[in-house]
C-alpha cells in the first residue's frame, strides 16, 4: 500500500523516518531508554487480554513491555506510516497485527479497541484532529487513549525544531491538546507532565 504525502511538510517528514528506520532503535532506544519506557508502560496499570493499538509504532519498541503486561491473550495492533519501521515489528512479535497506514485514516471498524497508545509519535502526525477523532472512533464505549513521551512537551519541540525534516511537529500546548480531544468526542482528557514524561490520557 502507498500513502500519499499531503505536502512538501509532509513529503520531508515521511522521507525522513523511512530512511531513519532500519537503524531507528540502535541510535534512540539505549538499554536505558528501554527500560524507562517499560516503566511508563508499567504506571498506565494497563489490563491484562485486551485488545490494543499502538499507533506509530516505529519498530515496535513497546511490543515486548507490552506483550509482557498485557499477557499472551492481549491482541495488540501496530500501525505506522512507514513500511519499513513495520519490519521491525514482527521480529518482536509474530502475533501482531501490523497496519500500514496514517493515524488520521485508522483502517479499523468502529468501537474494536480496549486501549490505545501513541508513543513518540504524536507530534508528527499530519491532522493531529483528525487522529483525535480516529482514536475516538475505533476505541470502544470506556476505551483510553494514551499519548506517550519520555520528556515534556518544550523539550519535545525544542528537539524537533533542531532537525529539518520534522521542524515544527509539535506537541500542542495543554489546553489545545485537551479540547482537541474533548471536541472529537471524549468524555474527559488530563495532562501529567514533568522533564522526563508527558502522559495524556483521554477517556471515552
Amino acid at each position: 500500500m502507498t500513502i500519499a504525502v499531503k505536502d512538501v511538510r509532509d513529503e520531508k517528514r515521511m522521507a525522513f523516518f523511512e530512511n531513519a528506520a532500519e537503524r531507528w532503535e540502535d541510535k534512540n532506544y539505549t538499554p536505558d531508554t528501554q527500560a524507562r519506557v517499560k516503566n511508563l508502560l508499567q504506571s498506565l496499570n494497563l489490563p491484562v487480554g485486551k485488545k490494543i493499538l499502538d499507533v506509530g509504532c516505529g519498530r515496535g519498541v513497546l511490543i515486548p513491555s507490552l506483550r509482557e503486561i498485557m499477557g499472551a491473550d492481549a491482541t495488540i495492533i501496530a500501525l505506522d506510516s512507514s513500511a519499513t519501521m513495520l519490519e521491525g515489528v514482527l521480529e518482536k512479535d509474530p502475533q501482531v497485527e501490523t497496519i500500514h497506514a496514517r493515524a488520521e485514516e485508522i483502517p479499523l471498524p468502529d468501537s474494536q479497541l480496549d486501549l490505545l497508545i501513541c508513543f513518540s509519535a504524536f507530534p508528527h502526525i499530519h491532522d493531529q484532529a483528525a487522529a483525535a477523532a480516529e482514536f475516538h472512533r475505533v476505541l470502544a464505549p470506556g476505551g483510553t487513549a494514551y499519548i506517550l513521551h519520555l520528556r515534556d512537551s518544550k523539550r519535545i519541540n525544542m528537539h524537533h525544531d533542531k532537525h529539518e525534516a520534522v521542524k515544527g511537529d509539535h506537541l500542542p500546548d495543554a489546553d489545545a491538546m485537551k479540547q482537541m480531544f474533548l471536541h472529537a468526542g471524549f468524555q474527559y482528557a488530563v495532562l501529567e507532565e514533568d522533564p522526563d514524561r508527558y502522559l495524556f490520557v483521554a477517556k471515552k
